[in-house]
């Protein structure tokens, strides 16, 4: 028996993929680059790569003007053993920064525009298009994507600037790898919310004033 690939949702629904940037209407939003994603309760895999990547994909925006976003998750109780307010673990993970002309913005739960004016500061600036970075891809990634799709923006997310941890199954009776958490969050992004290229491929789309 011979089985048909997938149908892929997001081109039957019509949506193009993305094959060239224009500067003044991209922004690269980096999600979740906190230190409990790296030395913290909640942390994920391939943090050294991910890390380089994450400098390079900043050094790459700068360099051509594009707008970075950080968002960063905080917790509403400063009880939370996550996220809580003024924690360490709440902190920017060096190198992972904020830089001069950057902007920073919170949010208090999964998605990048929880509970926050980040969709009226990017209408502001005149964004249409988002590069989408940051942890993890099965919860803010993902959320992020799908929030962006519905908000109308043309939405890119770099695989290699993603990331995911080992989670306890449903039932509690096993571990779920970090690696098969990525393979399916990124699947599911691409079939339903935006197109996933590495970094790389979006560092080599050509750019438009």
């Amino acid at each position: 028996m011979t089985l048909s690939t997938p149908n892929i949702f997001r081109r039957l629904s019509g949506t193009p993929d993305i094959t060239r940037l224009k500067r003044t209407k991209t922004a690269l939003l980096m999600i979740e680059f906190q230190a409990e994603h790296f030395t913290g309760v909640l942390p994920v895999d391939n943090r050294e790569a991910l890390t380089a990547a994450a400098v390079k994909a900043m050094d790459w925006a700068d360099k051509n003007k594009i707008l970075t976003v950080h968002v960063y998750h905080q917790a509403k109780s400063p009880a939370s053993l996550a996220f809580a307010p003024d924690s360490s673990g709440a902190a920017f993970y060096p190198p992972i920064i904020p830089r001069k002309k950057h902007l920073t913005q919170v949010k208090y739960a999964a998605s990048a525009f929880s509970g926050s004016p980040l969709h009226t500061i990017l209408q502001t600036e005149g964004i249409d298009t988002l590069i989408l970075a940051g942890l993890s891809t099965p919860s803010a990634i993902t959320a992020s994507a799908h929030d962006a799709r519905v908000l109308g923006y043309k939405c890119l997310t770099a695989a290699d600037l993603t990331a995911s941890r080992d989670v306890v199954s449903w039932d509690e009776s096993r571990v779920i790898p970090a690696v098969k958490m990525q393979e399916t969050a990124l699947a599911n992004i691409a079939d339903k919310y935006a197109q996933v290229l590495s970094l790389a491929e979006i560092m080599s789309l050509p750019i438009e004033k």
